[in-house]
């Protein structure tokens, strides 16, 4: 209720400062003193007339007319309450009057009941007027609340940043705003009574028709989805959309879909992901190539140095002091740990295991060797696991291999565990510790803000191949490291 009508009403309460509550107190009094006792009666108002001549009314006729009158004013001035109450005690002052003064009191009582009835209802009349009329304040004051919200709403409607549009159940746009016109290329005034199909590929349409029959089940579409369409001048928008069904009475009328224009960022990101492939294939290349050249050139030099060694601490047996014979003996042995190093760094930098005999023989012999390094004691279990294209063999061994790196440097672990498996056309691997454990973050890109940069490769890598990677640690509880990707890198169309 506003200000207005708060003042409109404010004399309607009777409370003691309201000037109405006193007159009708000393008016209510004195007509009370009159009707018990004779005072006025009978006193000329036009010469020798008395009053109940004057009006040719019996006096308590009179009497009644003013109590009435009373009363009325009373329920107008002070309200429902004020009214009740004053009809309340004038008609315990007639009743009173009736059974204990009036001589007639069968004609007393009628009048003294007729009096009160027309009252009664004349404070009921007036009752339902206020109330009326508070109901028609109301309602015009939620008529120009609603004109309100639904200009704000029309203004939020048109100037929001987003694309809104609203399509009937047959994909009739029936209502777009400004940003629609941003997002298509087409005015405002031409998008109304299209077909949202119109602007739409077939896995476009196909995709929304998902979105429809989801919808109209029952279903709530929690996150948006990304939707292409066909500009105005033939070009292709990338959009985040989310949708939602317009219920009236029960039943489904309409969709309303906010988009937002994401053709620049996902450009962009797809630059990126072009970039980090290109550089981890580089990357990987510069490693196989290291391979090869520390297997092919320098361990075959440190090995034939080493024979050279030996030949010469064997042949030299016979002539050379003992303490030169020792020094040889140690050149051999630190040649020969030498050579075993070079072996070991080069498998690590691209094991030729992995091309030659896949992807399951690459971790099983990656687990003996960070075993036998580090004396965690590692277990690996396999299924069946399909033929894998080369770069997500690659990218699942390098996430294998960082995951037992940091077990055997930082959680020492005694276990440690490997398992593959392939759900349909998935294939998951995870890696689990039982070492010191750590507390995550929001997310694994802050580890690299914290120069961590093992954790954030691994998803960076796997995000190339549409898979993820969940990390779950606690301090004291181990760390385990879930992995899935695609069987096959066609899954990632349209990713």
């Amino acid at each position: 209720m506003g200000l207005s009508h708060i003042r409109e009403h404010r004399g309607h309460r009777p409370g003691l400062g309201n000037p109405h509550l006193w007159i009708v107190v000393v008016l209510f009094t004195f007509l009370t003193i009159w009707h018990f006792t004779e005072l006025l009666v009978g006193v000329p108002i036009l010469g020798d007339i008395s009053l109940p001549a004057f009006l040719e009314l019996s006096r308590h006729s009179i009497e009644r007319f003013l109590y009435l009158a009373l009363i009325l004013y009373a329920g107008w001035t002070l309200g429902t309450m004020g009214g009740a109450v004053l009809w309340l005690s004038s008609g315990v002052a007639m009743l009173l009057r009736t059974f204990l003064v009036s001589p007639q009191l069968r004609d007393a009582l009628l009048e003294s009941l007729a009096s009160l009835a027309i009252a009664a209802l004349a404070i009921i009349l007036m009752a339902t007027y206020q109330q009326n009329k508070q109901q028609r304040h109301k309602l015009e004051e939620a008529r120009r609340d609603a004109e309100l919200s639904r200009k704000r709403y029309e203004e939020l409607f048109n100037n929001a940043s987003d694309a809104i549009w609203v399509h009937d159940l047959e994909g009739i746009i029936t209502l777009a705003n400004e940003a629609c016109e941003r997002l298509t290329g087409y005015p405002v005034s031409q998008l109304a009574g299209r077909n949202v199909r119109e602007f739409l590929t077939e896995e476009a349409v196909a995709l929304a028709r998902q979105v429809r029959e989801r919808l109209l089940k029952g279903d709530v579409m929690e996150h948006r989805y990304e939707q292409r369409l066909t500009k105005e001048d033939g070009s292709e928008a990338i959009m985040n959309v989310s949708t939602r069904l317009i219920v009236s009475n029960g039943q489904p009328q309409a969709f309303q879909n906010m988009a937002r224009d994401v053709t620049a960022e996902r450009r962009l990101q797809d630059n990126l992901q072009f970039y980090l492939r290109e550089v981890l294939q580089a990357q990987e290349e510069e490693r196989k190539r290291l391979a090869r050249e520390l297997h092919d050139d320098t361990s075959q030099q440190i090995l034939l140095l080493t024979h050279k060694v030996d030949n010469l601490a064997s042949r030299a047996e016979s002539y050379l002091p003992e303490e030169l014979r020792d020094e040889l003996a140690r050149l051999y042995e630190i040649s020969q740990h030498t050579y075993q190093g070079v072996k070991h760094y080069a498998q690590a930098l691209r094991p030729r295991i992995l091309d030659d005999l896949g992807l399951v023989s690459a971790i099983k012999w990656l687990a003996q060797e960070a075993s036998d390094f580090s004396g965690v004691e590692i277990e690996v279990t396999t299924e069946t696991v399909p033929p894998l294209p080369p770069e997500t063999q690659l990218v699942l061994f390098r996430i294998v291999q960082e995951a037992l790196n940091n077990v055997q440097r930082h959680s020492r672990a005694t276990r440690a565990s490997v398992a593959l498996k392939c759900h349909e056309d998935k294939i998951a691997v995870t890696i689990t510790d039982n070492g010191d454990g750590f507390e995550l973050p929001g997310q694994l890109s802050e580890f690299a803000r914290r120069g961590k940069l093992g954790l954030t490769g691994m998803e960076e890598r796997v995000r190339l191949i549409g898979g993820k990677v969940e990390v779950n640690s606690k301090t004291g509880k181990g760390t385990t490291v879930f992995v899935t990707a695609p069987v096959r890198l066609h899954d990632l169309d349209g990713d």
